[in-house]
Parts: structure tokens; C-alpha cells; sequence
């Protein structure tokens, strides 16, 4: 028996089944084999539709790309999830994704992670996700100086010691005037971050801000740095981890 003919076999016993349910069987029938087949299809057609913009508008792209497995693989995995959602937003990043990679072959590892997330990650969350990139190992590293001030003082202290016996201090007093400015300028700089761990930033209650970084963080896109300063409350400091990183460069900022 031929594999379309096995299916189209099957399909016919399932809708007999389905049409035997009392009250509600034709409309499940309706619901999985008519309705959803044109929902599929519509999403299929507008991601057809958003894709033909893309290489109108992008006059750069390298065809042969086309002819390689790693794209026909993308090619693939981003069909699947274009039937899954109903976001245009998303379709519009997809299409990005398939653009981008005609243009300059990633030869991305974990490529069906990376998409799964797109698909799976509101807008709400990505945009937290994107913000969240000022907060990394430079951020981190930042924080700690600013911490270590006074110790870095003493230090510039026991260096400058030989300066401060001559009575030759200008030396020792702008090593010292350096180390504050240099807080108070990163202090500054962190202080205007702060607006990113805000949930009025992004329009959002406390509860579904926190909601949405407890996602992030349980994706590991996000993690908590402030879990051992005493004070500071759970999911209230996050960084971004690198593979966090990872997906903002796949999707890239123009998505945002």
C-alpha cells in the first residue's frame, strides 16, 4: 500500500471517529481536519508574503546559499514553527533569520533551540531580554570596582606611601581623586541602567515583570547575581549568560 494512500485512509477513520462523538463530533471533525488545515495554511501564505519583502528589499543575498544542507535544514525548522504560531512579529523574524543566513552562513549550532525560543518567548520577554544585554561580565566586573573603592585606596595608600613621607603628595592625592571619579562615573553609568530592571519600563505590574525574568532565568538566558549581596531581594540584579547573548545576536537588535 502506497504511504499517501496508508494516510488518506487513516484520516477517513479518524474522521469517523471524530463525527461519532455525540453533540460536538462534527465540530471536532471541522476543528482538525478543515479549520486547522486553513489556519496552517494562511500562516504558511503570510510568511510566503513577508519572506517575498525580504529578498525584494535585500538585494545582497547569495542564492547558492540556498543549495547548501545546513540552510535547507533552517529552511526546514523555521517551516515548522511558521504552522505554530499566529504572531506576525515572529513570522517577521523568521524571515530575518532565513534572510541573514543567505546572506553569511552561521553554521549555528543548536539552530531548533534558537528557533524554539523565538517561538516561545513573548515579545514582552525578548524585550526584557534585549535590555538585560547591558548586564553582562563587563557590568559585573564594573559593579565589583565600584565595591572595592576603598580597598583599592588603601592600596594606592601603601604604593604612595615614599610620595606621602617626602611631602610630595600631589602625586598620591590625584591617584586617590582618580579612583572616586572613576566610581562616581561607573555609579552614574549603572545608576541609568537601573531603568531596565524597572518594571514600569516595559509597561508591565510586578507580577508578570517577575514573572517573565523567572522564565528567562529557568531558560537560562538570565541569571541571578544579586542571590548573595545581602539586601538585595531574589530575580531583583539579573545578568545576561552568555548563551542569553547568543540568542539577542541570533535574532539581531533590528528585531527590537
Amino acid at each position: 500500500m502506497e504511504k499517501a494512500d496508508s494516510k488518506e485512509i487513516m484520516t477517513s477513520i479518524a474522521k469517523s471517529l471524530f463525527s461519532a462523538i455525540p453533540y460536538a463530533g462534527t465540530a471536532l471533525t471541522e476543528l482538525i481536519f478543515d479549520y486547522n488545515g486553513r489556519v496552517k495554511q494562511n500562516r504558511l501564505n503570510k510568511f510566503v508574503e513577508i519572506l517575498s519583502e525580504g529578498f525584494a528589499e535585500n538585494s545582497d543575498i547569495n542564492i547558492d546559499n540556498i543549495k547548501t544542507e545546513h540552510f535547507n535544514d533552517l529552511f526546514e525548522a523555521v517551516l515548522k514553527r511558521v504552522f505554530i504560531t499566529s504572531s506576525e512579529r515572529k513570522l517577521v523574524r523568521f524571515k530575518n533569520v532565513i534572510i541573514d543566513e543567505l546572506k553569511v552562513p552561521t553554521e549555528l549550532d543548536m539552530i531548533s533551540v534558537h528557533l524554539d525560543l523565538i517561538n516561545d518567548l513573548s515579545e514582552n520577554e525578548l524585550l526584557i531580554l534585549y535590555h538585560h544585554k547591558n548586564f553582562n561580565k563587563i557590568y559585573l566586573s564594573e559593579r565589583d570596582e565600584i565595591r572595592n573603592t576603598e580597598k583599592r585606596i588603601n592600596i594606592a595608600k601603601l604604593n604612595h606611601h615614599l610620595e606621602i613621607m617626602a611631602n610630595d603628595k600631589d602625586m598620591y592625592i590625584n591617584k586617590i581623586g582618580q579612583i572616586y571619579d572613576n566610581r562616581k562615573t561607573l555609579e552614574e553609568k549603572h545608576e541609568m541602567l537601573q531603568e531596565y530592571r524597572d518594571p514600569h519600563f516595559y509597561n508591565l505590574s510586578e507580577e508578570k515583570y517577575f514573572f517573565y525574568v523567572q522564565r528567562l532565568y529557568s531558560k537560562a538566558l538570565l541569571l541571578d547575581s544579586g542571590n548573595q549581596i545581602i539586601g538585595v531581594e531574589p530575580f531583583h540584579m539579573m545578568t545576561i549568560t552568555e548563551f542569553g547573548q547568543d540568542i539577542i545576536k541570533f535574532i539581531k537588535d533590528k528585531d527590537f
